[in-house]
């Protein structure tokens, strides 16, 4: 599968999308920006299994990814609506 990566990458999150959505995690991934490979094509489940950490002394790198638990209680869902909340 080849990704193309926008001004913004985004690609570490992408990547658990797809697996999420049922992608296969050993499908080879080819990451580029225009022409240019940017990484060794590696398995999806290998770009989905990281994310990226930059420090104020360091540049950027990558880190092993591991989901946050998610925080019940005071704030409400995290996709919020219109509905009802007067806005017609």
């Amino acid at each position: 599968m080849r990704i193309d990566l926008p001004v913004k990458p985004s690609l570490l999150p992408y990547c658990r999308k797809l697996l999420a959505e049922g992608a296969d995690p050993a499908e080879l991934i080819e990451v580029y920006r225009g022409e240019t490979l940017c990484f060794i094509p590696a398995p999806l489940a290998a770009f989905a299994a990281l994310t990226t950490e930059e420090g104020t002394d360091r540049s950027i790198r990558f880190r092993r990814w591991r989901e946050m638990p998610r925080q019940s209680g005071g704030y409400g869902p995290e996709t919020a609506t219109t509905e009802g909340a007067g806005h017609e």
